[in-house]
């Protein structure tokens, strides 16, 4: 098997210090493949010389021309946010060989190098244990060094340490005169210092020679600087000073002594630094993910398999056993902190007992948790999900990053918090998106159906059976993505039968004897609490924790009070879209809507907004007196109601047209829109008519009692004026008082 892949790398300008050394590694492991396996790769090499532009041209290359079947490279973070537009629209994979600060999760990049927690926190804790803990921070002006210190500010004021001071310099940068008096003058206040350095590439050897010919006595502690910087820079200039990495050449080991064996007779004597090593280890992840392909059972496209394939490796590497994390498709790393002797090796003074999972700081933007230029498929499915909420964001957050995976998914919340709109996002953001979205609602089943439902059966299996039998819902779903919605109501004998099913992955239809297998993804959900139900044998405990690999509890409206104004102007949008009427909220609704508690939730917020919008008929400001009564309360008094008419009419009065089109209330035919029935049950809609009467009331008024001006202002026909002035008993003759009958009840002998 051949395959055609792609080699990124800046083997000119100032990154080609390291560039060169992830070209040799990759080359080494192909050729390592080509001799042991049947797998064979075809490299096309690119040099991107230290420019992103240059590497997204590249890339898009040679995904679009040269038909490469995936990327390994890159260095510097700024040269991967570049590629992220070009892997979107090719729907392209790279690997990615290289430390960086760990804020972005894209589903077409799998991250092999360290993120801080794996290997800046681990160094300065020791630093802050055995040197100093007064930090100076340097950095070239790029992504990453800005991107890391600003975690390691906060770490090391948390642990009690402190920044003294903080210079970037541009890339290729090969003067630091005026930092390095800064720095002196900084050393005579503060005798205990240490330099914390995320300088990269050519300036790196300039940095730490002009350090050493200052004769400063405090050392630089680095996560970036690699052994063959190192190397470069020579023994004197490097001695004494302290690097991290999950890989030095110096490891006593069997698998890395044969490496180095067969880098040193292919390249020379180069020193090996990580990106060389992640760089051979790629092509050899690679090939291992070709080589389980035929086993992924999803995927229309081999890219998508070999994605797949890739989530779940784990492999014995240079460093040691390493694991792929299957959600965020970055490595389990080892941490390892290195002194260099003066003969210029490098002695490891502290390892981590084993890999370290990664951690990612990703500060939620908008609704994704990809970076800011991503505009993939698996972002976009979740842009339904409206809310600022950090509560809200981190379960769009896990939700995205349980999409990838198969796992089984449980949402929990109360009713009317959007669990089914989740499940759906995760659906459309997960690679099983071409198949069927299968929804359940077990509560809405008979419980001598669910069964059938769920499982199918076959012809004659019991009375009343359809001829040729039923296909279940679980057949239905087949690759895809099934949803069983409040699965806290599936009777328990039930229960048993679908736990067996996601315990072997297979299902009997009822009344069927031939065993039939399946790729389904369940998603679960319910708004009650099912350690109670599991307490009082109501549910299954085995079958709990078979469905909740991952667990996202959606938080109740009440507990997001800042996303109402947002949800409640994206359901008034939706309808004025829908019903071509334009209409917005008054200042006093929002902070109304934010006071109330909301026992249903979303759901109930939208049925609010829809119905405010219906009851303010034609008027373009829906006003407090449009909400429902039990949503303001006494908020809402006559009081109220008169100052919102008279402004709404003083507002009229000065418009050209002399209508109020705009007003509180127009009322083409209220007798046509509200039946006499609704008028005596709805209290809601006895106080519209109330402020109807006191509308037209101020409409003759203000016209001078003729009754053509009056129709005019309020947007009405004369006929329909006369009708409602007579509905009303409103008197239309200056001086005059309305003589209204008065209501009799039947105590009084009424009708």
């Amino acid at each position: 098997m051949k395959k055609r892949i792609g080699l990124l790398f800046s083997l000119t300008g100032t990154i080609s210090i390291i560039g060169k050394g992830q070209l040799q590694g990759s080359l080494l492991g192909i050729e390592e493949i080509s001799r042991t396996s049947s797998m064979t790769f075809d490299p096309i090499i690119r040099d991107v010389k230290s420019n992103p532009q240059i590497a997204a041209r590249e890339a898009y290359d040679l995904f679009m021309n040269s038909k490469i079947e995936a990327l390994v490279g890159c260095y510097m973070s700024s040269t991967r946010n570049y590629l992220i537009p070009v892997l979107n629209e090719t729907k392209g994979l790279l690997l990615y060989p290289t430390v960086y600060e760990g804020e972005q999760i894209h589903p077409n990049i799998f991250y092999l190098g360290a993120v801080p927690n794996q290997q800046v926190e681990p160094l300065l804790s020791w630093t802050i244990a055995n040197i100093s803990s007064n930090f100076v921070l340097v950095g070239s002006d790029y992504v990453y060094p800005r991107s890391t210190n600003r975690q390691v500010k906060s770490w090391v004021q948390n642990a009690g340490g402190k920044i003294c001071l903080e210079r970037y310099f541009p890339l290729g940068c090969s003067k630091f005169g005026d930092f390095f008096k800064e720095l002196r003058a900084l050393y005579k206040l503060t005798p205990s210092l240490v330099t914390f350095s995320t300088i990269v590439g050519r300036s790196v050897v300039s940095f730490y020679k002009e350090y050493k010919k200052n004769n400063l006595p405090f050392p630089i502690i680095s996560p970036i600087t690699s052994e063959r910087e190192l190397h470069v820079m020579g023994r004197e200039a490097a001695a004494g000073h302290y690097c991290t990495s999950a890989y030095f050449q110096s490891i006593d080991t069997e698998i890395n002594k044969k490496f180095v064996k067969t880098y040193t007779d292919r390249f020379g004597n180069d020193a090996i630094g990580r990106e060389t090593a992640s760089s051979y280890e790629a092509v050899h992840l690679l090939s291992t993910a070709y080589d389980r392909v035929s086993k992924v059972p999803y995927g229309k496209k081999e890219t998508e398999k070999v994605r797949m394939a890739l989530k779940d490796l784990s492999f014995q590497g240079l460093q040691g056993k390493v694991i792929m994390d299957p959600y965020t498709q970055h490595l389990w790393q080892w941490s390892r902190i290195g002194r260099v002797k003066p003969d210029g090796g490098i002695e490891v003074i502290w390892m981590s007992p084993g890999p370290i999972p990664p951690r990612h700081d990703i500060e939620p933007i908008g609704l994704s948790v990809y970076s800011k230029s991503s505009d993939s498929e698996s972002s976009s499915a979740f842009n339904s999900l409206k809310g600022k909420d950090r509560r809200f964001l981190e379960c769009i957050r896990m939700a995205n990053i349980a999409s990838q995976p198969s796992s089984n998914i449980f949402i929990t919340g109360e009713s009317g918090t959007g669990k089914e709109l989740f499940a759906k996002a995760i659906h459309e953001a997960s690679p099983r998106r071409n198949y069927p979205f299968i929804p359940i609602n077990c509560p809405a089943i008979p419980r001598d159906l669910i069964a059938s439902e769920l499982f199918g059966y076959e012809e004659g299996s019991f009375t009343g059976a359809k001829r040729g039998g039923m296909v279940g819902k679980l057949e239905l779903a087949n690759k895809g993505t099934l949803f069983l919605d409040e699965i806290g109501e599936m009777p328990v004998d039930l229960q048993a039968h679908l736990l067996r099913f996601l315990q072997e992955r297979e299902l009997y239809r009822i009344g069927g004897t031939r065993p039939i297998r399946l790729d389904v993804r369940i998603i679960s959900s319910t708004n009650r609490d099912l350690r109670q139900e599991i307490d009082h044998d109501r549910f299954r405990n085995d079958l709990y924790y078979r469905l909740s690999v991952f667990h996202i509890h959606l938080p109740p409206l009440r507990d997001r009070i800042e996303d109402i104004p947002m949800l409640a102007n994206h359901f008034l949008l939706l309808l004025s879209s829908a019903s071509f009427c334009k209409k917005t909220f008054a200042p006093e609704i929002l902070s109304i809507l934010m006071r109330y508690s909301w026992p249903g939730n979303v759901r109930e917020l939208e049925n609010v907004v829809e119905q405010s919008f219906y009851v303010a008929l034609r008027s373009e400001v829906i006003l407090p007196m449009h909400l429902p009564r039990y949503i303001t309360g006494n908020e809402l008094n006559r009081d109220n109601i008169e100052e919102y008419h008279t402004t709404s009419i003083d507002l009229q009065q000065e418009d050209s047209n002399d209508s109020l089109e705009n007003s509180a209330f127009v009322l083409r035919d209220s007798d046509r829109q509200y039946s006499e029935t609704h008028q005596k049950t709805d209290e809601s809609i006895l106080s519209i008519n109330d402020s109807e009467e006191r509308l037209i009331k101020r409409a003759i008024k203000r016209s001078g009692y003729n009754m053509s001006r009056a129709s005019r202002l309020l947007g009405i026909s004369r006929s329909t004026l006369y009708r409602k002035v007579k509905k009303y008993y409103i008197n239309i003759i200056p001086g005059r008082n309305s003589h209204k009958p008065i209501e009799r009840t039947a105590r009084d002998g009424g009708s």
